[in-house]
């Protein structure tokens, strides 16, 4: 992707006024406050994988988590995907990854070495001389420290396979042309019930919460992959079908209630425990998945299409926050240790706090020199 003040081409990066899309510029505002909110909820839900770990825990956090899961980032990669085929139409394939390393990959890299390095050096207490550990552990052997950056990792991978397979197959680039039918209740049902095998069938395996070193620079878990892999397939058929400007407003609405209804479902489950999640779970996941989606998407579209000077603003950051936030939140989780308040509160003082000051970081972050090249 060139840089271009505006570019669609990125679930994280501004979307042009042009566009007429400004709603999926929104709805990325608020998917990266979710993820800001979800890792701030690390510390003090049922989860035991995280740096800071409160004494006292929420367990109604582990549900947030749950619904997260069910459809975050899979909407990022949907609406990544969406803008996906229009780039390569306009570049070719070639300019279209060199563009996508550009602007993901140096991002990327920079925050693995020269970011996580050091800080893994030191949190890890090596025995050995930083550079010596630097170049013959840390790169030498891959053992690198992603953290959240798996999802541009595999955002990166995506968009290498869509690549293949434009150069491949003279079908994957076909225009828009009215083969695929718009996608109604049942066409949504089937897929939420397809979605619901794969992720039964696959987390016989890998569970969630299970994570498997792809590459040494990406590990993914597994047990979210059919979720992430078929909301890409998604976007991609949605931009070359011109669904998102189609899809009726009552579908989208109603597939949001089920959404919505499915949550709770799952939130009651998990309190009275009423049915094993291990039985329930993977279809309630693809319910809530595919209802989000769908109405996050049409509903945004006919309701939130619009913007302001904030929103543009926070649009301009997203990808910056997404990129640095966990430090902060990392900082109030440790500040609010000494606190004596309950995890819940704490969770929603970090979650505010952690965000806020993320976009204002990310604001000065950008001014910089050759940065606002990238970010």
């Amino acid at each position: 992707m060139e840089k271009v003040k505006g570019s669609t081409e990125s679930a994280l990066s501004p979307i042009s006024e042009k566009s007429r899309l400004v709603y999926l510029d929104n709805i990325k505002v608020a998917l990266t406050l979710l993820v800001v909110a979800h890792h701030a909820g690390q510390a003090y839900g049922p989860t035991n994988d995280w740096p800071i770990l409160s004494v006292e825990r929420s367990s109604i956090l582990g549900s947030f988590f749950d619904v997260n899961g069910a459809f975050l980032m899979g909407l990022f990669f949907l609406i990544s995907a969406y803008f996906t085929p229009a780039s390569v139409d306009r570049k070719g394939i070639g300019s279209f990854l060199k563009g996508r390393f550009l602007l993901l990959g140096i991002p990327f890299v920079f925050m693995l070495v020269v970011v996580f390095g050091p800080i893994t050096y030191v949190v890890d207490k090596v025995d050995i001389g930083f550079w010596e550990y630097m170049f013959f552990v840390y790169i030498g052997q891959g053992d690198f420290e992603v953290g959240h950056l798996w999802f541009i990792a595999l955002l990166l991978v995506f968009s290498v396979c869509y690549s293949i397979a434009r150069f491949v197959s003279p079908l994957v680039n076909v225009r828009i042309k009215p083969i695929i039918s718009l996608p109604g209740h049942f066409s949504l049902l089937i897929f939420s019930i397809i979605l619901a095998f794969l992720n039964f069938i696959i987390r016989i395996w890998f569970p969630v919460g299970v994570w498997v070193d792809i590459f040494p620079f990406m590990p993914l878990e597994i047990g979210r992959f059919p979720q992430y892999a078929c909301f890409f397939v998604i976007g991609i058929i949605a931009y070359r079908y011109n669904w998102l400007n189609t899809i009726p407003t009552m579908t989208g609405v109603i597939w949001f209630i089920i959404g919505v209804m499915a949550g709770i479902i799952h939130y009651t489950n998990t309190s009275l425990n009423l049915i094993p999640s291990v039985i329930i779970w993977p279809l309630l996941e693809a319910f809530i998945g595919v209802g989000l989606m769908t109405g996050l998407l049409v509903i945004g579209r006919d309701f939130w299409n619009k913007r302001g000077r904030l929103m543009t603003w926070l649009a301009d950051n997203a990808f910056t926050v997404y990129l640095i936030h966990i430090f902060m939140v990392y900082l109030f989780q440790v500040t609010m240790e000494e606190i004596a308040m309950g995890p819940f509160l704490k969770f929603v003082i970090v979650s505010i706090t952690g965000a806020i000051l993320s976009f204002v970081i990310s604001h000065f972050i950008r001014k910089m020199p050759l940065v606002n090249k990238i970010l």
